[in-house]
């Protein structure tokens, strides 16, 4: 609780909607270099999954066919995933190097350096770091 007495919130992990989860576990692993924290109901045919990398978490499922339902947009249409980073050009390397889909170098805009890949279902993902870290 924090001293309002509200409750804290603790962050964020989103849940996406992917055509193939295997295809979507191999490139997280292997490309970004996550983790799997979890998979339901098992490794030899997952159909939810948790994967994880430091602090960020983003989690997996099939494709619910949900996507065309009221009130439920396009599998990533206008959404891009931030995610802070420290040594955003080491990072950048890495993933270079390992096969990322780019579909921004790294650049500097708005006080931050940034790059951005996309993952084998079309979700954008940018990997972000402050030029000056702010004083708070």
């Amino acid at each position: 609780m924090t001293d309002t007495g509200r409750p804290n919130l603790k962050g964020i992990v989103p849940l996406l909607q992917v055509s193939s989860i295997t295809d979507t576990i191999n490139y997280y692993r292997e490309v970004l270099e996550f983790e799997i924290e979890w998979q339901w109901p098992d490794a030899s045919r997952p159909r939810w999954a948790v994967l994880r990398r430091d602090d960020v978490r983003f989690m997996f499922t099939i494709d619910l066919g949900t996507s065309t339902g009221p009130f439920i947009a396009e599998k990533g249409n206008g959404m891009v995933l931030y995610v802070i980073c420290d040594d955003i050009a080491t990072l950048y390397e890495n993933v270079q190097a390992r096969g990322a889909i780019l579909v921004q170098d790294l650049i500097e805009f708005g006080g931050r350096k940034q790059f951005s890949v996309a993952d084998p279902n079309g979700y954008a993902v940018a990997f972000s770091e402050p030029l000056v870290q702010r004083r708070t």
